[in-house]
């Protein structure tokens, strides 16, 4: 069988790998799916050709914690604590979810992140409470095309309580539809961890997420629920590079350095952790301990949900931290520490470490599948180009996303996702908020302010 060859010609394509650098006016070629050459001017004539003048090419973006299936309640915490979300959310919503709700919200959550140029997304589904709520969400990410992780997070009801989990429908998918690490969707575990159960239940999920082979995903150091729980994973010899610790805010120095030590990866959510209390965001921190953080968007519930925005809010508040620090001890900043770069790495092949996808996707590099953004440059917020990766971290929005491929397959051309109904895609949202506000009596007028949440 002829191998299907696609070529991108002609772009500013920054590779993210540090063998290869940026190449200007650089060529991609993709065979079968798979990234096989970049460099200029490739030669090639018996491809197809995606046309990249005026365009920065980049890896697609990865967000490697979002809880998807909150879509269709899209800014209703805009203004509440983390409490109040634990309260409504968890408590209220999370509780009458029906499989309909989770797929509609996964799909939306997932497109949507397609449209900005996300190519890869964890999905922390943590309302999993039947089995066809559990394929419902597996349904939305295999109907996206994304490429996707399914992080099994258990029932609500398990997030309330202090009951062990039950991960005999983990297993289900594990042994079914999930049992093939070569597919575009796969699988991970999202585990409570000591910060909302006990030191014993998150021995109990470890050991589970282990004997099926899975990653394990999980929150920590979140606001006030943690007090050095860590160091209780740590002496619980449960730590290891199989784990992603996603906000890790509260979290003291020599945690951080427990994460680093044992291969751990770590994931920061900067907009929501700066709005809903969980703490500063750990940027800076995590990197003077050795762990390079990926980044997420965590919900939308409370904020937007592309990465350009991702990278512009961790970017600016880890320099404002560092840059207030210096000031109080009476030194003018001289230099700025974190980059433009190092956020776009965050965003992509840092994500792609921590969702165990590196191998993968995460930089444009022969033998990695083509995952690729093309940005528009021609546009007026993009125009002169003087410093491309600075472009794409602080100056791009989701408006200058022209095409996406995943895999090599097109999912968005000349601005438009390919072959989705946005008419049937808004129903179905709609449908959802409809029966989930109305349920619990929730007004439309962001007027909703529901208590704080209390444990026990």
């Amino acid at each position: 069988m002829t191998a299907q060859r696609t070529l991108v010609r002609h772009g500013w394509v920054i590779t993210v790998d540090p063998e290869l650098g940026d190449v200007p006016a650089g060529d991609i070629l993709i065979e079968d799916g798979r990234i096989v050459a970049v460099g200029p001017d490739l030669g090639v004539t018996d491809a197809k050709v995606i046309d990249a003048t005026d365009r920065i090419v980049i890896p697609g973006f990865i967000d490697s914690h979002r809880h998807t299936w909150q879509t269709a309640l899209r800014n209703i915490a805009a203004d509440w604590t983390l409490s109040q979300y634990i309260t409504a959310i968890l408590v209220q919503l999370g509780a009458i979810y029906r499989p309909e709700d989770t797929y509609i919200g996964g799909l939306l959550g997932v497109l949507e992140g397609l449209d900005g140029g996300i190519t890869t997304m964890l999905d922390w589904s943590h309302a999993l409470n039947t089995p066809d709520h559990a394929d419902a969400a597996l349904d939305a990410l295999v109907e996206s095309r994304a490429r996707g992780v399914l992080a099994h997070g258990n029932q609500n009801s398990i997030w309330l309580g202090p009951a062990s989990a039950d991960w005999s429908d983990a297993r289900r998918l594990r042994e079914g539809r999930c049992s093939s690490e070569d597919g575009l969707v796969t699988m991970a575990m999202a585990v409570r961890g000591p910060d909302f159960g006990s030191i014993e239940a998150a021995e109990e999920d470890w050991a589970a997420a282990r004997e099926l082979g899975l990653r394990i995903t999980v929150h920590i150091g979140v606001g006030g629920f943690g007090s050095r729980h860590v160091a209780l994973l740590n002496d619980r010899e449960l730590m290891g590079p199989d784990t992603t610790y996603v906000h890790c805010s509260r979290l003291h120095d020599d945690e951080l350095a427990m994460i680093a030590a044992t291969g751990g990866t770590a994931s920061v959510a900067c907009e929501v952790e700066m709005h809903m209390g969980h703490g500063y965001p750990p940027t800076g921190r995590l990197l003077a301990a050795g762990v390079r953080p990926s980044l997420s968007i965590d919900v939308c519930t409370g904020i937007g949900g592309d990465m350009f925005a991702a990278m512009r809010s961790t970017l600016s508040m880890e320099r404002a931290m560092a840059n207030d620090a210096m000031l109080n001890a009476g030194v003018t900043p001289e230099r700025l520490e974190v980059t433009s770069r190092d956020v776009l790495e965050f965003a992509t092949i840092q994500g792609a470490r921590a969702l165990g996808l590196d191998d993968r996707t995460g930089s444009i590099t022969p033998g990695k599948d083509a995952d690729l953004v093309l940005l528009r440059t021609d546009q007026l917020n993009m125009f002169p180009v003087n410093h491309p990766v600075a472009s794409v971290a602080l100056a791009a929005n989701t408006s200058n996303v022209d095409t996406v491929l995943v895999r090599g397959q097109v999912v968005k051309r000349d601005g438009e996702l390919v072959g989705v109904d946005l008419a049937r895609l808004r129903r179905l949202a709609d449908d959802s908020r409809e029966f989930l506000l109305s349920s619990v009596g929730a007004p439309r007028d962001g007027a909703w302010q529901p208590a704080a949440f209390v444990a026990g």
